[in-house]
């Protein structure tokens, strides 16, 4: 299946991700207008903060909501991948590509979300490091290679997997050849 072809058809269109960020941010204005209050009280001269800190409040309040909207979206991501895993018994060996084709969610969220529901011990999967499809019901145990630096968070070029034991993307040490890491899918 081309991803090309398919690509309008996901209709999950927001990306999964963590709200912790949008809630630092909403305690930072939150905190600046609670200041701002307690420099009027105290009538304190600082950077002008009394006379619009306040208004601060404003900001605050949309960036909680926009906050827990985040979170809402995590969950039902969560249970719309949940119930195609479930479909599929918890077992099985699947492409990652049919599994969001199937819910409309693109792939790089569902991989996101499998990892969260891996963390909480939803579900157990690892890949295959031949073909590297999800195996489903197939647990896996992280080991750290001691040799491991995480790379950068955007990668220009694929990194260099050539005589490296271990997945140059997780840090998993890998026992046998293959193609792919049995604990991220990276290919290697």
């Amino acid at each position: 299946m081309s991803e090309n072809k398919y690509k309008h058809r996901y209709y999950y269109k927001e990306s999964y991700e963590a709200a912790i960020g949008t809630f630092a941010t909403a305690i930072v204005f939150l905190f600046v207008a609670i200041l701002s209050l307690f420099f009027i009280a105290f009538n304190i001269e600082f950077i002008g903060l009394k006379d619009w800190g306040y208004w601060l409040f404003i900001p605050a309040f949309f960036i909680f909501i926009g906050g827990f909207q985040q979170l809402y979206r995590k969950y039902k991501y969560q249970q719309v991948v949940k119930n195609a895993l479930i479909q599929r018994n918890f077992e099985g060996t699947h492409k990652l590509e049919h599994i969001a084709l199937e819910i409309g969610m693109r792939p790089k969220d569902i991989l996101r979300v499998l990892v969260d529901l891996r963390a909480k011990g939803i579900v157990q999967y690892s890949f295959s490091s031949e073909t590297g499809e999800i195996v489903l019901g197939k647990a896996i145990i992280y080991t750290p290679a001691n040799e491991y630096v995480p790379p950068a968070k955007k990668l220009e070029t694929p990194l260099l997997t050539e005589g490296k034991n271990f997945c140059v993307y997780c840090g998993h040490k890998i026992e046998a050849s293959g193609k792919y890491c049995p604990n991220c899918g990276s290919n290697l």
